[in-house]
């Protein structure tokens, strides 16, 4: 994933994580624009002392296609097999999971 404003520098611009580290969605409210994506912390086991935070990837969404979008994000990983990555959400290259996601925001040991 790669995130919104456009540039690279140096404030979690990009992300590629496995499928593995995944730990699900979160919703807030589903008429709002965001969709939350859950990993494994990046940083707890490399530098210690982020126990029990997790990444976090809020995806920028149309509101309420929440369920439909976590429905082909599901299904892309199901697939297995095929494609090395699978993009989510690549602004720069007007590359997106979904014709309902439209950017997204990357954040690195978030409080759990």
């Amino acid at each position: 994933m790669e995130e919104t404003d456009g540039a690279f520098d140096a404030t979690n611009d990009a992300v590629c994580r496995p499928v593995s580290a995944f730990k699900g969605f979160g919703i807030i409210n589903a008429s709002t624009t965001t969709l939350e994506m859950h990993f494994d912390n990046l940083l707890e086991n490399a530098q210690g002392g982020h126990a029990g935070a997790i990444d976090k990837v809020v995806l920028t969404v149309t509101a309420n296609k929440q369920k439909e979008i976590m429905s082909e994000i599901v299904r892309e990983i199901n697939k297995g097999g095929g494609d090395d990555f699978i993009v989510v959400s690549d602004d720069s290259n007007s590359d997106f999971l979904s014709a309902h996601i439209t950017g997204c925001a990357i954040t690195v040991t978030a409080a759990s």
